[in-house]
C-alpha cells in the first residue's frame, strides 16, 4: 500500500502536469480548490467549487485531465466534476477514503487503451466516429466528402480541405474521418494533430537539432489530418515545412485532410504557393447545424449519457443556443447535472436552469461591478484604466473594459466615453475592435470567458 504522503506527492504530480498542458494563468483560474473526492467503481469524482467551473473544464479540458490523472492512476476508467460550493469540509473529511482507495492504484503498470483513451501512434480518439455524428444541411456536403475520401484514398478530393467556425463539429468529422480508414486499412499509418501541435513540434527540432528525425517523421505516414491551419498564419517557418511535408506525401498519392475557421483564400499572412496547395483538392465549408440538427444532436448526446427527456427540453435548448455543438452540448450538461435535483422538469424549471448560459444573467451587471472585476483580473489600479497611458497592455484592456460596459450593462456610447473621458468615435472603434477580434481570436475567447466566469462567482 502506498503511504499516504507517496500519493500526496503523486497527486501533486497530476496537478503539475495539469498546470504544465494548460498554462499557469489558466490552471490558477480554473483548477483552484481541484481536489479528489470519491473513487468508486473506477469512477473518480474531482471536487470543483462552482457549477460554471464544473461546465467549462467538462467541456474544454476534459480529455487532457483524463489522459494525465490516468497515467498515475491506471485503473481509473472515468472522471466526473462534482460541484462543492458551500465548503470543502466535506472533501477534507473524505480525503483519507480516497486516498487509501487509491493507493493500491498508485503503483500498478499501465492498462490497454479503453475507449474514451487517445490512441498514441494516430492522436485519434475513438469516441469520434461516423455513427454518433449527426449529418443536417449544414455539414452533409462535407460528410459525403469525408466518406467519399475514405473509399478512394489519395485519389479523391486530395487534399479536402473543410473550414467552418468555431464548434460546428469539425474536429469529429476529421477524427470520424481517420478512425473509419484505420478500421478499414488496419496496416496504414495515420496521424491526426492540431497545427498548433505541428508548429511546436517543429520549433522543438529545429531547438534540439533534429528536423530530419521530425521530417522522416510526417513524411513516413499514409494519411495526414492536420486541423486548425489558420493557426500557420504568419509562421513563416513552419509554412514552409509544411509545403514540403505537403509536396512529398501528395506525389506520393498520401491523402491529406485539411480544416480551418476560414476557407483558404481568408487565411490571413500564408504563402500563396501554400494556399494554392489548400485550394487544390476541394475545398468545403460546415455551418452551424439548423433546428432539427441541434435537436438530433441533443437527443444523440443524452442518449449516449443514459438519460432521456421530453421533446420539449430539447426543443427549447435548440431554440435558445444557435451557435455551435458545444454551446448545446454545455447546456445539456448543466441539465442533465440539475435535473437530478428536481421531482419533475419542467419548462419553467428548465429555463430557471439555463438562464446562466444565456445573456440575461449578465444584462443585471452594473458599470461599476465589471470595473471592479476586471480591475482584480488584471491587478490594475482604476487610476490607470482612466488615465491615458499609451501601453499597448493597457490599450487592450480598455478595449475589453468598452466591450463589457457596452454588451453586459447596455451602456451607450456616451455614457462609454464620459467614464473614460474620450470622444464617443473612439468608444465605437474599441467596441467592434474587440467583437472582430473575437471571431478570429481562441486566446481573447477564452480571456473573455474566464471574466465572464469571475462575474458570475462575483
Amino acid at each position: 500500500m502506498v503511504p499516504p504522503d507517496v500519493f500526496e506527492e503523486i497527486w501533486q504530480k497530476v496537478l503539475e502536469n495539469i498546470k504544465n498542458e494548460v498554462g499557469e494563468k489558466t490552471y490558477n483560474t480554473w483548477f483552484n480548490e481541484f481536489l479528489p473526492q470519491t473513487y468508486i467503481h473506477n469512477c473518480l469524482k474531482i471536487s470543483v467549487p462552482s457549477k460554471f467551473i464544473k461546465d467549462w473544464l467538462e467541456k474544454n479540458f476534459y480529455h487532457t485531465i483524463y489522459k494525465i490523472v490516468k497515467t498515475y492512476f491506471p485503473e481509473i476508467k472515468t472522471i466526473e466534476f462534482v460541484v462543492n460550493s458551500s465548503t470543502n469540509s466535506y472533501v477534507i473529511k473524505q480525503k483519507s477514503t480516497v486516498i487509501k482507495r487509491l493507493q493500491s492504484l498508485a503503483l500498478k503498470s499501465h492498462q490497454k487503451l479503453s475507449i474514451f483513451d487517445v490512441n498514441p501512434q494516430t492522436n485519434l480518439n475513438p469516441r469520434y466516429r461516423f455513427d454518433n455524428f449527426v449529418v443536417g444541411k449544414s455539414n452533409e456536403l462535407a460528410f459525403s466528402a469525408c466518406q467519399a475520401v475514405v473509399k478512394n484514398l489519395g485519389n479523391l478530393h486530395n487534399p479536402l480541405f473543410i473550414y467552418g467556425p468555431v464548434g460546428v463539429g469539425k474536429t469529429h468529422l476529421l477524427q470520424a474521418t481517420g478512425n473509419e480508414i484505420l478500421k478499414i486499412y488496419k496496416n496504414l499509418k495515420i496521424k491526426y494533430l492540431t497545427t498548433e501541435d505541428f508548429t511546436n513540434q517543429y520549433i522543438n527540432a529545429i531547438k534540439n537539432q533534429t528536423t530530419e528525425e521530425f521530417r522522416f517523421k510526417f513524411r513516413d505516414i499514409d494519411v495526414l489530418i492536420l486541423d486548425d491551419v489558420h493557426f500557420l498564419s504568419g509562421k513563416i517557418s513552419t509554412q514552409e515545412e509544411l509545403f514540403h511535408t505537403f509536396n512529398f506525401l501528395y506525389n506520393l498519392s498520401k491523402q491529406i485532410i485539411f480544416s480551418s475557421d476560414r476557407p483558404p483564400f481568408l487565411i490571413p499572412d500564408i504563402e500563396e504557393r501554400l494556399k494554392s496547395r489548400f485550394e487544390g483538392g476541394l475545398v468545403v465549408d460546415i455551418n452551424p447545424p439548423d433546428f432539427e440538427t441541434r435537436v438530433a444532436i441533443l437527443k444523440l448526446k443524452s442518449q449516449e449519457r443514459g438519460v432521456v427527456f421530453d421533446d420539449f427540453v430539447y426543443e427549447y435548448i435548440a431554440e435558445k443556443f444557435t451557435n455551435n455543438i458545444r454551446e448545446l452540448e454545455g447546456a445539456l450538461s448543466l441539465v442533465i447535472f440539475e435535473s437530478k435535483f428536481v421531482d419533475k422538469l419542467t419548462p419553467e424549471k428548465l429555463k430557471e436552469i439555463l438562464k446562466k448560459f444565456t445573456k440575461e444573467q449578465f444584462n443585471k451587471f452594473t458599470p461599476k461591478k465589471i470595473i471592479k472585476t476586471l480591475l482584480s483580473h488584471y491587478e490594475i489600479k482604476e487610476e490607470d484604466i482612466i488615465k491615458q497611458i499609451r501601453s499597448k497592455h493597457l490599450v487592450k484592456i480598455r478595449q475589453i473594459l468598452i466591450y463589457f460596459l457596452r454588451e453586459y450593462s447596455h451602456l451607450s456610447y456616451t455614457s462609454i466615453a464620459e467614464i473614460f473621458k474620450k470622444d464617443h468615435t473612439t468608444i465605437i472603434y474599441s467596441y467592434e475592435k474587440i467583437v472582430k477580434e473575437l471571431k478570429e481570436n481562441e486566446n481573447l475567447k477564452q480571456e473573455i470567458e474566464i471574466i465572464k466566469s469571475k462575474l458570475l462567482e462575483n
